[in-house]
Formats: C-alpha cells, structure tokens, sequence
C-alpha cells in the first residue's frame, strides 16, 4: 500500500513538473454543488420525522408506560 501512496505522489509530482502549478486549478472543483438547507439537518429528514412520530406516540396514553416519567 505505502508503495501504491509513493507511485501516486512521484507521478503527481512529475505531472505538475511537467505541465506547470496553477493556483487556480487548486482552489475551486468544478462539478460540485452546495446541498440544500435540508440535507444538513443531523440524521437527516427522514429520520427526523420518525423520531417525531415516535415522541408523539410515546407521550399519548397509547403509546406509553407507566413508569416512563419517572424515568426521565
């Protein structure tokens, strides 16, 4: 593997040699978007509206136990 990780570094190392480092090339990546708001919610939305689902039901009389509040 650390012979595959040197291969990779001479040979980029000999690629910017060859054809010049561009500062420009470096710091924007072309193809790649911002997410949506959304997408950054932990667990994401789904999972969100799940567990919401869940909490509701578990503080209805349906969905609880007796011993549960004083658990909390």
């Amino acid at each position: 593997m650390i012979k595959i990780v040197k291969a990779c570094v001479i040979l980029h190392n000999f690629v910017r040699d060859r054809d010049g480092f561009i500062v420009d090339d470096t710091t924007s990546i072309t193809g790649l978007e911002d997410l949506p708001q959304d997408a950054n919610i932990r667990g994401g939305m789904t999972a969100n509206t799940i567990r919401n689902t869940l909490c509701k039901c578990f503080m209805t009389n349906a969905g609880n136990v007796p011993w549960q509040m004083s658990r909390i």
